[in-house]
């Protein structure tokens, strides 16, 4: 998503929590609220922090009104030490279906002000061909789902020379963990300006990453513990042991992994 700007609701400063929190913590707090949906808006809608000092640094506030802006008043959605915005998804969900209508009419003026400069029989085997050829890449981008794109990018991860399993393992999961989208999700990888796969190897080998700490995170991803294998879960659920969650059984959610 390309990074611009996202709308700031006119009817925000009378919404019921932001009134709860104005009136427990005062103004400074919408100052503190807006500052994070910025940073949200910046790091694709998710957040993950290991302590409110760090972050409170960072935005300049005291960390324990801003612990409460982010807890204690529904404006946040908290999974497993991160924090997300449903507001600000409704947002980007609204800058990608804009952006993507723009190309589609500047794609559509492109291709008829050059069918326009043709001459009129070439115009109509032009648009026979174009037929044929639009069909083709409507059958091709219906094939290349997330899960196509997924296999994709392991069968090309796993093809690097010079790489050994765990490493092409390490890079596999950190390069194919998916934003949030629900209607268009993409890699990490597809997110970034410019991509090199040989490249972006060499560097990964030559800087040794994710060789001196554990290939997992530090809090629960259900998306990750979805997409590894049998042996790589059993490792991650004991790496979880040792940061100090436990399962839960919920009828309603199933199991979950939680901190003590």
């Amino acid at each position: 998503m390309k990074k611009t700007y996202f709308n700031h609701d006119s009817s925000s400063f009378t919404d019921i929590k932001i009134i709860k929190m104005r009136s427990k913590l005062g103004i400074e707090s919408y100052g503190i609220f807006w500052a994070l949906l910025e940073l949200l808006f910046s790091e694709e809608n998710k957040l993950c922090i290991d302590d409110y000092d760090s972050l409170a640094f960072g935005l300049q506030c005291d960390p324990s009104i801003l612990k409460q802006v982010i807890e204690d008043f529904d404006l946040f959605v908290i999974e497993d030490n991160c924090f997300y915005s449903k507001r600000l998804n409704c947002h980007i969900e609204d800058i990608n279906n804009k952006s993507n209508k723009a190309k589609e009419n500047a794609s559509k003026r492109w291709n008829n002000a050059n069918a326009m400069l043709r001459p009129h029989s070439d115009r109509n085997a032009s648009i026979s061909i174009s037929k044929s050829i639009s069909k083709s890449i409507s059958k091709v981008n219906k094939s290349k789902n997330i899960e196509d794109r997924l296999s994709d990018f392991k069968k090309s991860v796993q093809s690097i020379q010079d790489m050994d399993k765990e490493d092409k393992e390490n890079f596999y999961l950190y390069w194919s963990e998916l934003n949030k989208s629900k209607t268009n999700p993409k890699m990490r990888f597809e997110l970034e300006r410019t991509w090199s796969l040989n490249l972006r190897s060499k560097r990964w080998i030559s800087n040794n990453f994710n060789k001196s700490k554990s290939r997992f995170p530090d809090y629960f991803d259900s998306l990750l513990m979805k997409r590894i294998d049998e042996s790589s879960k059993k490792e991650y659920e004991q790496h979880l042991v040792k940061l100090g969650y436990k399962t839960e059984y919920n009828p309603n959610a199933g199991q979950k992994w939680v901190k003590k």
